[in-house]
């Protein structure tokens, strides 16, 4: 298969009080593939994540992504209406069949939370629910902003589940996470960020195996110990 890119990224910057906290930033995005956002905390991976998106609007440079309606976003905290589990999933997805719904929340393991207000789940209900609603409209484009921090392991076991079935259905995933063994399974492609420069942007085996830049071998070194 050959390699299509379904986004590029052409000299990004963000500047905030005089200085740039993403800095030219020049990069594209893979066709189907997982490709993870690792960096330390400030480093710029969750602006990165959003620019891409088109949620934040960066101070120069170009990007080229598919129309707005095929992305989705599910954010670390996702943004949830005051209505059941069931309404919030049907505001995301009115066009899905009552069949197709039950499959998205067996898939889930949310059967039993259908009636529960969705504000009212645990933290990884909520996250689960975000993600079947992302899912489920089928999009080109997920991404993905630390989506089981603060999970606990079952929950994020799942929502891992889901990522890689997206995955195995040609979703290409853009993803952010401080957790380098998720990273190890699911990235195909790392794009790692420190003090908002892309200082490596590389096949993921490559980059755990042998990262070339000092930063990004006490990044892996830190996160192992």
């Amino acid at each position: 298969m050959s390699d299509t890119i379904i986004i590029k990224a052409e000299a990004l910057s963000i500047i905030k009080d005089g200085s740039a906290i993403l800095n030219a930033v020049t990069t594209h995005i893979l066709q189907g593939k997982i490709t993870m956002l690792l960096g330390h905390n400030g480093a710029g991976k969750s602006l990165l994540l959003q620019a891409l998106h088109g949620i934040i609007v960066p101070d120069s440079g170009v990007i080229t992504a598919p129309p707005a309606h095929t992305q989705k976003m599910v954010f670390q905290k996702p943004i949830l209406l005051r209505r059941s589990a069931s309404r919030h999933f049907d505001f995301l997805c009115p066009d899905i069949s009552q069949t197709e719904k039950m499959a998205w929340f067996e898939r889930a393991g949310l059967i039993g939370q259908m009636d529960t207000p969705a504000r009212q789940l645990s933290g990884g209900e909520q996250q689960k629910l975000a993600f079947i609603g992302a899912l489920a409209s089928k999009p080109d484009l997920l991404f993905l902003d630390e989506p089981s921090a603060n999970l606990d392991f079952e929950a994020s076991a799942k929502i891992e589940s889901l990522i890689s079935d997206a995955h195995k259905n040609g979703v290409t995933i853009i993803m952010t996470t401080h957790n380098i063994a998720q990273a190890h399974r699911l990235a195909d492609h790392v794009l790692f960020i420190e003090h908002g420069k892309l200082i490596e942007d590389r096949n993921a085996k490559d980059f755990f195996a042998n990262p070339l830049h000092d930063a990004a071998q006490a990044y892996i070194a830190h996160h192992h110990a």
